[in-house]
């Protein structure tokens, strides 16, 4: 069994690029069939009711 790391993940705005209230984002992280544990980010439209 692969040994998983633990990673601390901050939830500030880190990007280059400016942060828009139209765009939801969040952090997630998997380990790769290589036991390396990467980190990704998914971008979504929000959906406004």
């Amino acid at each position: 069994m692969l040994k998983t790391e633990e990673l601390k993940l901050v939830s500030e705005w880190d990007k280059t690029f400016p942060q828009s209230e139209k765009v939801e984002h969040k952090k997630v992280t998997f380990v790769n069939r290589y036991g390396i544990t990467l980190v990704s980010l998914i971008m979504s439209n929000q959906v406004f009711h």
